[in-house]
């Protein structure tokens, strides 16, 4: 797995109520525990989560994550969160949070949020997608995001998951994420992550998660 490839994904073509895409985000979940994706945010936001910051979750999704953090970061609880997605507002979404309905790579990032978490979205977009989104949210204090990390053994772990019920949508669209995830600095270089006065620190984990965080000096 030398080079990045971005592959379409099934999930894509899915309604959601498509029993597929359904046993997809059951899969997900569990992928995203199994693997530590949400308690490494989790913490990452503990560390740089302070009084009167604004949050935004990026790819939210049915709120999944958002709702992970809520019971694990108490600080967030009050905080101004925001989740961004192309759905619309999960029914359960907490009612002093906001939603909003918009593309990533349209949105205006306005009000600017103070720290930008995203979770298993980067991976869909090209190179030079990637490079004009982290331009667009260069002004952003700090970057949490998990990725999938670009390594044959991930994929074995996948195929392991496959006698307990992973589906065949989450099998297909696994091995496209892995292969279109992230080794060594390549998001922090597409990104720009480490210039313009910025820091970053990249770490993989042998579960199959990389993860990047970025903060401005």
């Amino acid at each position: 797995m030398q080079r990045r490839e971005v592959r379409p994904e099934i999930l894509d073509t899915l309604a959601p109520d498509d029993p597929g895409a359904v046993a997809n985000r059951r899969d997900l979940r569990f992928l995203n525990r199994f693997m530590g994706n949400w308690s490494w945010i989790a913490r990452q936001a503990r560390r740089h989560l302070q009084q009167g910051m604004r949050v935004l979750e990026v790819g939210a999704g049915e709120g999944d994550l958002g709702f992970y953090l809520r019971r694990n970061v108490p600080d967030l609880v009050q905080a101004d969160y925001v989740g961004l997605d192309l759905w619309g507002r999960p029914k359960d979404w907490p009612s002093e949070w906001d939603w909003v309905q918009e593309d990533l790579l349209t949105t205006p990032f306005l009000p600017r949020p103070d720290i930008l978490i995203s979770n298993l979205l980067m991976h869909q977009f090209e190179d030079e997608v990637l490079e004009d989104l982290g331009r667009r949210i260069a002004h952003v204090p700090v970057w949490i995001i998990n990725e999938p990390w670009r390594v044959g053994y991930a994929v074995w772990g996948l195929a392991a998951m496959r006698p307990f019920g992973l589906h065949p949508v989450s099998w297909h669209d696994g091995r496209v994420s892995i292969g279109a995830g992230f080794r060594g600095r390549e998001l922090a270089s597409l990104l720009g992550a480490d210039g313009n006065g910025r820091r970053c620190r990249i770490s993989a984990d042998v579960r199959g998660g990389y993860r990047l965080l970025s903060w401005r000096e």
